[in-house]
């Protein structure tokens, strides 16, 4: 499935809804919004373990955490990912908030075998600087 596939497929199994969804000018790719992540988790019942620190700084903060998934027949998914937040990919004054849902979103993309197909508005702060940095590189040549 392709990127605009995979919304219509999550929309439909999860009743979301237009404004759960944009597209990002710079990648082209339709994003899903953080409260779309949560309806997600609540639906599928995601289990979120609480955030480990693994670092705490004023200007970098990483977590780490875990999703648990079961399905009718009692089958348990685990995943386990990162979210983190600094001066380059967050541009909020609200570092810890911002490393919290993006973990928490990944979390639910990975737990539900999306993610890398479909990527949460909190990800797109990365996509717009990476695409920043290429306009940068590429003028310079």
């Amino acid at each position: 499935m392709d990127n605009q596939e995979w919304n219509k497929f999550l929309s439909e199994r999860y009743e979301l809804e237009g404004h759960h969804f944009w597209k990002h000018n710079q990648s082209g790719k339709w994003i899903i919004s953080h409260k779309g992540c949560m309806v997600i988790a609540e639906k599928e019942n995601i289990q979120f373990s609480k955030p480990e620190y693994i670092q705490n700084e004023p200007d970098r903060v990483v977590m780490y955490g875990t999703a648990t998934i079961s399905d009718q027949e009692g089958n348990v998914k685990e995943v386990w990912t990162h979210g983190e937040a600094n001066h380059k990919n967050c541009y909020m004054p609200y570092p810890f908030a911002m490393a919290e849902k993006r973990l928490k979103d990944r979390l639910t993309l990975q737990v539900i075998s999306a993610y890398g197909e479909v990527y949460s508005e909190i990800e797109a702060e990365e996509f717009a600087a990476e695409s920043d940095r290429y306009e940068k590189r590429n003028s310079k040549e």
